[in-house]
């Protein structure tokens, strides 16, 4: 069961997501042309760990964009504070601003991990070093993910979670995945 939200409907949930069944929040389908039951009012946007969206979005250019040294990021950070009426950066150093990434909750899907290595036929000399070596690939279960996705707010607008048909000029629009026969056929039979 999961909340569904479209740019042109109001919010609702889907107990049976390949039909699109809209359902209520026990999970139970709703009655044909029943109207669909409001999600709770939204919180003020939460950026834990982070103590704001300044120190969010700094961290994130720093650290994913700029990829900055720690020594750089600690004299920016000193720079910051000498700047500001109270002193304060939005970090005081690299180690806290790195402190702060590591604690971002990694949400509800759980990471796996399996071990990999070659197991063929290898050269019996000059055997590279890739062949010899143990691997370890962590992931998520792709289906877990999509769920927490497609369960999230945030994502409400992002993208088309049902099959839809789009026409113009009497002529059938294909624009993605989900205006192809391929999502029709999974979610009803459509053939």
């Amino acid at each position: 069961m999961v909340w569904f939200f479209h740019k042109n409907a109001a919010p609702f949930l889907i107990n049976n997501v390949a039909t699109g069944t809209p359902c209520d929040v026990d999970g139970y389908d709703l009655e044909h042309g029943a109207p669909p039951e409001i999600p709770p009012a939204e919180s003020p946007p939460d950026w834990s760990p982070f103590d704001s969206q300044v120190q969010f979005e700094t961290a994130d250019f720093l650290f994913k964009k700029a990829e900055m040294s720690q020594a750089n990021i600690d004299i920016l950070m000193d720079l910051w504070a000498s700047t500001t009426a109270d002193g304060q950066a939005p970090f005081r150093d690299h180690r806290e601003m790195l402190a702060t990434v590591d604690a971002i909750d990694g949400g509800d899907t759980p990471w796996e991990c399996f071990t990999a290595s070659y197991s063929k036929t290898k050269p019996p000399a000059n055997t590279p070093d890739w062949m010899l070596k143990k691997y370890t690939v962590f992931f998520c279960d792709p289906l877990a993910v999509v769920r927490a996705i497609i369960s999230n707010p945030d994502f409400n607008g992002q993208f088309d979670y049902a099959p839809y048909m789009e026409f113009e000029d009497e002529k059938q629009r294909w624009t993605d995945v989900m205006s192809g026969k391929w999502a029709w056929k999974q979610a009803v039979g459509f053939t």
